[in-house]
């Protein structure tokens, strides 16, 4: 114990010092090394084969072993490592390797703490790598706690709250543990978080029991032994009311992405084209007489750049100080906003329209100011989900939080998808490809759309004007991965399960 403490105490160290380089752990002749940038684990490697990259891309689904020497012999040609050469080569995407690396170095760091690996030196240096897993000491303490199985041992009648002021935001919940989060951000009792999330009792006393670990749970009073009241009731005259989900404080920060290179807001955002996003929000408000709060986005045909346009768009919104802006993937055939904000696409839209009685924000992350829910995978029967009245109710609750909801719609040809998601929202935008979009398609897009909800129409890969001579067209020339037909029939792989899947 005083072994991990100490190995805890330097980790901790070393984040708030803001260290760059390479921290040295041994137990006999096993090695784990861990990688720093600024304070914050970039990755970990390990002599251990269970614990290399290419082992958990085999394990999941990505690699066959007789990929790997191909895929080795690559990266030593190439001088880069084996989790970028496995991406050149289509392997697998930015995001999902971005996610093994992360869980990785999650898994080396707790497999160091249980077998009690000893600190052996730290050199410093700076060393820039293709996918960070950018882990900090909290990320550090809830796998540890979640390592822990022991359930939360109290009564139903416990009445239990989170501490307040702490911001929680920085690490990946769970979408389960995202949910108790929430309703313990007010006073509450075991048997009424029971009803209240659906959770089964078992999976919900382990993750009292890992909030309880972390130190952030609280409990408000003891139960009363002798009390008259029915489980459940006790204590409730205390309870306060909650009046809205605390989201900056609880819903996830990704600190890993992979943000795609088109994602031109982001990474250049005082270029051309960012400027005709900022532009294009102005024009929204401006021409519009009662601009929509609820906006879809959506093309007469496949491959018209409307989830770049999507992206791009939300996260031009979400620069204004003091406007909640979120962004939904409703294409559930051929998903490609995660792709553009280098996420994985689980948890997302699918999981919340197919699971139980969790509330959105548990399906959701967010990057800066703008939330986003991913599509969550593709999905066989997307019309019927899409359908559903819970999607319906999704979006009213969704314009009680957030100034602006943006719906990522499919495109209107082949499939009829975008109807359906078109008739959620208060505006439509059109996206037509220069030298892409067809005539026809257009043609027919406008037959069957809802004329009164259309804002406009925006042009995709135009060309330069004289003066703009620094607009680099390229990055509006959006493709979709050949592997992926608008057919929904994606790469399988197998999901990593969580302490709540035992």
């Amino acid at each position: 114990m005083a072994q991990t403490n100490l190995l805890l105490e330097e980790i901790r160290r070393l984040q708030e010092t803001r260290e760059s380089g390479v921290l040295f752990l041994t137990k006999l002749d096993q090695r784990v090394n861990i990688s720093y940038r600024e304070g914050v684990i970039q990755a970990a490697t390990s002599n251990l084969d269970t614990y290399r990259i290419g082992a958990y891309m085999i394990r999941e689904g990505f690699l066959s072993d007789a990929d790997v020497p191909k895929v080795l012999a690559d990266a030593r040609r190439e001088k880069i490592l084996f989790g970028e050469a496995a991406v050149r080569r289509r392997f697998l995407a930015p995001a999902e390797l971005a996610d093994i690396v992360r869980r990785q170095a999650a898994e080396l760091l707790k497999h160091a703490f249980q077998n009690f690996f000893v600190r052996d030196s730290f050199i410093k240096g700076l060393r820039s790598y293709y996918s960070p897993a950018n882990i900090n000491v909290a990320f550090v303490l809830l796998e540890l706690s979640r390592s822990n199985m022991a359930p939360f041992d109290a009564s139903p009648a416990t009445v239990i709250t989170l501490k307040t002021g702490e911001d929680l935001s920085g690490v990946p919940w769970l979408p389960k543990e995202l949910c108790v989060l929430g309703e313990l951000s007010r006073s509450t009792t075991i048997a009424a978080l029971l009803e209240s999330t659906g959770i089964e009792e078992q999976a919900l006393r382990r993750i009292l029991g890992v909030l309880d670990r972390l130190g952030i749970l609280e409990r408000v009073q003891h139960e009363q032994e002798d009390s008259a009241m029915p489980v459940g009731l006790a204590g409730t005259s205390a309870l306060i009311k909650q009046t809205s989900f605390p989201f900056e404080r609880l819903v996830p920060v990704v600190t890993n992405a992979m943000i795609g290179e088109k994602l031109e807001v982001i990474r250049n955002p005082s270029s051309f084209i960012s400027e005709q996003f900022k532009t294009l929000k102005v024009r929204i408000r401006e021409d519009v007489e009662n601009p929509p709060q609820v906006m879809t986005i959506s093309s007469p045909d496949q491959q018209d750049g409307k989830s770049l346009i999507s992206a791009n768009l939300g996260i031009a919104l979400s620069m204004e100080p003091g406007r909640r802006t979120v962004i939904i993937d409703c294409d559930l055939r051929n998903p490609t906003l995660g792709k553009h904000l280098g996420v994985s696409a689980e948890p997302g839209l699918i999981q919340y329209l197919s699971n139980g009685q969790m509330p959105p924000y548990c399906y959701m992350r967010r990057m800066g100011n703008l939330f986003f829910l991913t599509s969550g995978g593709t999905s066989e029967h997307p019309i019927e989900l899409l359908s559903l009245r819970k999607m319906k109710d999704l979006i009213e609750k969704l314009k009680v939080d957030f100034d602006t909801v943006i719906l990522d719609a499919p495109p209107f040809s082949p499939i009829a998808d975008a109807r359906v998601v078109s008739g959620l929202g208060d505006g439509l935008i059109m996206v037509i490809r220069r030298g892409k979009t067809s005539l026809g398609s257009i043609e027919n897009a406008f037959k069957i759309l809802d004329q009164s909800k259309l804002l406009g129409v925006v042009f995709n890969d135009v060309k330069p004007m004289l003066f703009n001579t620094y607009f680099n067209r390229g990055y509006y020339q959006y493709g979709v991965d050949s592997r992926y037909l608008y057919s929904g029939n994606h790469k399988s792989r197998t999901t990593p399960k969580n302490y709540l899947d035992s």
